[in-house]
């Protein structure tokens, strides 16, 4: 069962140690961040981010892997080790960034976990296929519904487009670095997102034509649904407060109501 799943969740290992460096530098990571690697692998990413970053949280599934980094980092302080599925893992409870190259297939899952949490990440450096990368960008032409549940709180986009022979074994598919940087000033309130997604999820599940709304009139339909909502609630507190006059009769012009709120 265990080599099934390392076998699974195998991964292609970056080489150039110049490369990562160069990556983790325009990454914007710097000495008060946090961060987050899921699947250490052998080490050479951590390295770099214990480089430049207050803390490294390191989560690897696999033992020997695991293993390896711990005999080599462990006896850094600024390094968490964690052995563990990251689909179980906790996330952390203070403000964290993210710096992985993820097993390609579990990207879905993995994204998920971190931009639908509580708590996401301020920013998220992924390597991952660019086949799943572009389904994940908001574009003005047809669009995944992921990339339009994020939009409203996230800028995601491709940075960099690696070179096969940049990895060790060689990939058979393309890979690139999806940058995903939380929004300073969201266009939808963290507190209404489950109002967003709902209306999101029911349009696609509807409409063929959704994939192909543009994701800002996926806002312009959310702002009308929303007023829509106010508005009805307004109305039914209007006629609760015209019903209260109709039983009681206690305001002498009573009657000025019941043309301007019809039943």
């Amino acid at each position: 069962m265990f080599k099934h799943r390392r076998k699974l969740l195998s991964q292609n290992f970056l080489k150039d140690r110049r490369l990562i460096k160069k990556l983790i530098r325009s990454s914007g990571i710097g000495g008060n961040d946090t961060v987050l690697e899921i699947g250490v692998g052998k080490g050479i990413i951590t390295e770099g981010l214990l480089s430049v970053s207050r803390k490294v949280i390191g989560v690897e599934v696999d033992q020997a892997w695991f293993d390896l980094v711990s005999g080599r980092l462990g006896d850094n302080k600024d390094l968490k080790l964690i052995w563990g599925d990251f689909l179980d893992f906790e996330l952390p409870k203070e403000p964290y960034k993210v710096f992985a190259n993820i097993p390609f297939s579990i990207t879905g899952e993995i994204i998920k976990k971190l931009l639908f949490s509580d708590n996401p990440p301020d920013t998220c450096n992924l390597i991952v296929q660019k086949e799943a990368a572009e389904k994940l960008v908001a574009n003005k032409g047809k669009s995944n519904m992921l990339a339009i549940l994020f939009y409203p709180w996230f800028d995601i986009k491709i940075v960099h487009i690696f070179q096969g022979t940049e990895f060790k074994p060689t990939p058979s598919v393309t890979a690139c670095l999806l940058r995903i940087t939380k929004r300073p000033g969201p266009f939808v309130s963290w507190e209404n997102s489950g109002k967003y997604r709902d209306l999101v999820v029911d349009q696609f599940t509807k409409r063929r034509s959704a994939s192909r709304w543009p994701a800002s009139q996926w806002l312009d339909r959310y702002l009308k649904y929303t007023r829509g909502q106010g508005s009805f609630a307004k109305w039914q507190a209007e006629q609760k407060r015209v019903n209260k006059i109709h039983r009681t009769r206690t305001d002498k012009n009573w009657k000025m109501y019941i043309n301007k709120f019809p039943g």
